[in-house]
């Protein structure tokens, strides 16, 4: 079985990489690249979506309609004070990333990270 977790902490000044991480986990979720594809916010790139950045939005959306919610981390999202922000966003789960990915990594889901 061949798993991915893509983990995106890219930020602003780096949205082309942001957008090309989302883009590449809707095509490999959508195509079947692997057996089970997971999209995870963390750092930076949680501000993106707490901005309502369009672009962004857009391919969250996108991988939403695959059928899973892309995660995004409760800490950072504290810490950088956007909570709120975020829980306003449909497309997105909240919660404490960190145990999930110690457990997709011993479930030996590769770990993409942009």
């Amino acid at each position: 079985m061949r798993n991915l977790a893509v983990i995106i902490s890219s930020g602003k000044n780096e949205k082309e990489k942001v957008l090309t991480a989302l883009t590449f986990a809707n095509v490999a979720k959508k195509n079947k690249l692997f057996d089970d594809v997971k999209l995870i916010l963390f750092g930076p790139s949680e501000r993106l979506v707490a901005e309502n950045d369009k672009d962004v939005m857009k391919l969250l959306d996108d991988f939403n309609s695959l059928g899973e919610k892309p995660l995004a981390c409760q800490v950072v999202a504290n810490n950088f004070n956007i909570i709120d922000d975020l829980q306003k966003a449909q497309n997105i789960k909240i919660e404490r990333v960190g145990p999930i990915i110690k457990e997709l990594s011993e479930k030996n889901y590769e770990i993409m990270t942009f």
